[in-house]
């Protein structure tokens, strides 16, 4: 199912999986005011937490959000079948297909930028959101898909900036938090144990990072 989720319909970002728990409602326990504290609050997002069996009754919930603008589906009860539950999701994920028209202005914010074969995907999505002054736009949109067919660069070569700052940063918190420690008398280094609460189970990339964020701050630099 993760290869047919599209990007976010708002700002193109990438989808994540949230999984969370809710308060569900019993007839014999009328005290308890489940309309108040049950459906309709917001489940907090990665609530994985176990719930003792004397607590109220809950139940858990998936859903699919934006990592970027954090735009996301309704909650949607899993019950016996997580992969079914996230199928529901996906595909009210993808029903959100409603991208803004694209303008004259992001063409020329394209036009003025060095682009390369990196940028294909946004001139796809740029291309397929046109829906106006085709015989203007036509002869640039051709220029530019040219500077792409005709850029050397590959993506072996390249890595945007922002990734490797953020992984800069990742690395120097767990070379602070590490320590130096023997074993049978020879000084090896020691990280600490990081538990996996990132909660993203489709993307292994995403789970690492977000359980290094998830470690104590301290002085990164």
């Amino acid at each position: 199912m993760t290869d047919e989720l599209f990007p976010c319909d708002h700002c193109g970002g990438k989808w994540s999986f949230g999984f969370s728990q809710r308060l569900v409602g019993r007839p014999s326990a009328p005290e308890r005011d489940f309309a108040r504290l049950g459906n309709s609050l917001t489940p907090p997002m990665q609530d994985m937490e176990p719930r003792s069996p004397y607590d109220v009754p809950y139940e858990k919930v998936c859903c699919i959000f934006c990592e970027e603008c954090g735009m996301q589906t309704p909650w949607i009860p899993i019950g016996n079948d997580r992969y079914a539950a996230l199928d529901k999701a996906g595909e009210i994920w993808n029903a959100r297909m409603r991208r803004p028209k694209a303008t004259e202005g992001d063409l020329l914010q394209l036009v003025r930028k060095e682009i390369s074969a990196v940028d294909d995907a946004y001139l796809i999505d740029l291309l397929s959101r046109n829906e106006d002054d085709w015989e203007k736009r036509g002869p640039i949109f051709q220029m530019l898909a040219r500077k792409i067919a005709d850029s050397k660069i590959t993506m072996s070569e390249f890595w945007p900036v922002d990734t490797v700052l953020r992984d800069a940063a990742r690395y120097r918190k767990l070379q602070q938090l590490a320590k130096r420690i023997y074993i049978d008398g020879i000084a090896s280094v020691q990280f600490p144990r990081i538990p996996a609460t990132g909660g993203d189970e489709g993307n292994f990339e995403n789970s690492v990072n977000e359980a290094v964020d998830d470690l104590p701050d301290r002085n990164r630099w």
